[in-house]
């Protein structure tokens, strides 16, 4: 048997030996653990023939069962494990590897009673003389002598070998090739997936991410997809698929914020244009009464002064002048003339002095 019961957490460097098994820890025990194609014996890694299948289990799953150090999955290992030491007691079986478990689908055939589906590889010698067949007859029997288990089907090395179904392809073979699906590549560590997008190149601006544990190809920030391609976010955008829109919005309000600014300037303008150009009434007024701009050279434009009205050069000799000082009056004559007539100035020697005019 390939589990040793030991102590929890009893792995270290040298629980497998020298070999190049890897020490898997269980809840209570750990057991040894060689690569694809070799089972572990007398402390070490040799390679065998591999039985690949699936088995059904009378015993409800649980997803405590995928949890390596869980208790649930030790008990499903070691149980499996005495299931088949008991079944190939009478061979040269080499080790029971669990490649998975997984909850019974629906739709299965009326044959299975279990709810827990487990994926196993039987290792026998290199050199073995089982097949199949063989393999198959040395199970039905102990099937039939216990509750535990109560189907076995053989499984192609495909089923066994587990390829990363998202992202590969499997090729049958006793040792499968997980071949990339497209838009997928491998890199050097991976040998059941491809973690790595293909044609997704910075130079495109492209990059490589995981989502859900599958690679995709995406674009840049402030680059969208458009026909595989990755092409400038439109303006106003940016961002991650260009969903930022802050831009956007700054150019939106900056250009409502400039529409009012011009507005109010084009209104202030025209405002200060109509004060000056308006005339006030009364002055309007006094330009219809007549009044004119004696700093004109257009004897028609007006001013706040008005024209006097003479009879100079009327052709009219019968008009009476409006200036009452222009008329002459009837008695006139009887009144003398001015002090101011009839004295005049004289200049002499001494002075100036007053004479007589007549």
């Amino acid at each position: 048997m390939s589990c040793v019961f030991v102590p929890v957490n009893s792995c270290d460097r040298d629980s497998c030996g020298i070999s190049s098994a890897r020490c898997v820890a269980l809840h209570r025990n750990f057991y040894c653990l060689c690569q694809y194609g070799f089972y572990y014996s007398n402390k070490d890694c040799h390679k065998g023939k591999m039985f690949p299948g699936f088995i059904t289990l009378n015993v409800p799953y649980s997803d405590r069962v995928q949890v390596v150090d869980s208790m649930e999955y030790e008990q499903v290992f070691v149980n499996v494990t005495e299931f088949f030491e008991s079944a190939f007691k009478e061979s040269d079986f080499g080790q029971t590897v669990i490649v998975k478990i997984e909850a019974l689908t629906e739709g299965r055939s009326s044959l299975t009673t279990g709810i827990m589906n487990v994926t196993v590889i039987n290792l026998f010698k290199e050199n073995s003389t089982e097949t199949n067949e063989t393999v198959y007859s040395a199970i039905i029997p102990a099937i039939n002598s216990t509750n535990y288990v109560s189907e076995y089907r053989v499984a192609t090395f495909c089923a066994a070998f587990n390829c990363d179904a998202q992202t590969t392809d499997c090729v049958e073979s006793t040792f499968p090739e997980c071949v990339c699906k497209d838009s997928f590549s491998k890199t050097e560590w991976d040998v059941r997936s491809c973690s790595d997008c293909s044609n997704c190149s910075a130079n495109a601006n492209k990059f490589c991410e995981k989502e859900n544990g599958i690679p995709t190809c995406k674009c840049m920030p402030n680059f969208l997809m458009e026909s595989d391609t990755c092409v400038p976010c439109p303006v106003g955008y940016a961002g991650v698929d260009c969903n930022n829109n802050r831009e956007l919005i700054l150019i939106i309000v900056g250009t409502v914020f400039g529409a009012i600014i011009l507005a109010l300037a084009i209104a202030v303008t025209v405002v200060s244009v109509r004060a000056k150009t308006k005339q006030d009434p009364e002055k309007k007024r006094l330009i219809k009464s007549g009044y004119s701009n004696p700093s004109a050279s257009d004897e028609r434009q007006t001013t706040m002064f008005p024209r006097v009205k003479t009879t100079s050069g009327h052709a009219n000799p019968g008009y009476q002048p409006n200036n009452p000082y222009a008329m002459h009056s009837p008695d006139r004559g009887r009144f003398s003339e001015r002090d101011d007539d009839l004295y005049g100035i004289s200049r002499e020697p001494e002075g100036f002095r007053l004479q007589n005019r007549y």
